[in-house]
């Protein structure tokens, strides 16, 4: 499962929920179905995206990426910028 997925489903949150918490909280402009699309790994969020989607759900962008399997892994992110 995709982590995005997973996290969004861990927490009860929609993908409708999501879209509008991004927006209301983030500036970020992603439909439900573009949050879909994300889960289901046919396209990738940019970066930006990404960073608010692990903000939210309080794990890092690298763990949210798959990269690493420490919800908190700060190093990978730090070594891939």
């Amino acid at each position: 499962m995709n982590r995005i997925q997973e996290l969004r489903k861990r927490d009860g949150v929609s993908l409708a929920k999501l879209s509008k918490i991004l927006k209301d909280s983030y500036s970020i402009t992603a439909s439900p179905q573009t949050i879909m699309r994300y889960e289901q790994e046919k396209t990738q969020p940019k970066l930006d995206v990404f960073e608010s989607i692990a903000n939210h759900f309080n794990v890092s962008v690298p763990y949210l990426q798959g990269i690493s399997d420490d919800p908190v892994d700060l190093k990978s992110w730090e070594e891939a910028t």
